[in-house]
Formats: C-alpha cells, sequence, structure tokens
C-alpha cells in the first residue's frame, strides 16, 4: 500500500504538470492506494481553484470509483500522529505533508508524492 499525496495526484490529473508521466506509471503500478481524507479535499480543491468545477467534480469521481484506490478518514491515532509531526517539523512542514507521513507511519506504507518535504522526511526514518 501506498499513501497518496496531493503532489502526486494533482500530477496524475493535470498533463501540464512536469510529473504527469511519472505519476501515471507510479498509479498503473500501484498493487493499492490509499489517499486520506484531508489530501482527496485538497486535491478536489486545488483542481476546482485551478482548472474549474467540472474538472474537479471529474477527479473526485474517478478516485471514488477507482478499485485500488481508497479515501479514508483519519483516525483519532493518526490525527494524534498528524498533529505530533507537524509540531515537530516547527514549520518546514505543512499540515497536510504531516497527515501523509503520519498514515504513513501508522500503515508502514511509502508515499506517492513528488514533494521534496514528504520526500525527505521519509528518507530520514
Amino acid at each position: 500500500m501506498q499513501i497518496a499525496d496531493t503532489s502526486f495526484l494533482y500530477a496524475l490529473f493535470s498533463k501540464s504538470d512536469a510529473f504527469h508521466g511519472k505519476a501515471r506509471r507510479a498509479a498503473a503500478a500501484a498493487d493499492s492506494i490509499l489517499v486520506p481524507s484531508e489530501i482527496y479535499s485538497e486535491t478536489v480543491s486545488l483542481i476546482y481553484y485551478r482548472v474549474g468545477f467540472a474538472a474537479a467534480k471529474s477527479a473526485g469521481a474517478w478516485m471514488r470509483a477507482q478499485k485500488r484506490l481508497q479515501v479514508a478518514s483519519s483516525s483519532r491515532s493518526v490525527l494524534d500522529g498528524v498533529w505530533g509531526i507537524f509540531r515537530a517539523a516547527r514549520g518546514r512542514l505543512s499540515y497536510p505533508d504531516a497527515v501523509v507521513l503520519a498514515w504513513c507511519r501508522e500503515r508502514r506504507a511509502t508515499p506517492l508524492a513528488f514533494d521534496q518535504a514528504i520526500l525527505r522526511r521519509v528518507k530520514r526514518s
């Protein structure tokens, strides 16, 4: 299982994104992908603001329809982990990035991300 970040999901939907091809290959190769509900919300909102409602609705519906992709809400233990990661980063990590890292820790999973802040943190672990 891999945990999706907005950087990965946006690249998956945006043909003009520098990581679009890489995102498509990673999505095709993944056995299963978990999308934290916070990341789902952030991705749909980002697409809405950059491209419009129709594209956001289409992306959201596509994610919800995928059998290998699960949108999941954070449990109390994940939220506690997010808060701990966010606080410990002291402004060097966004809250959504902390969400991805907490889910990775909880599920012993790797992130699907192009965000360097997430990738640097994973390498340290």
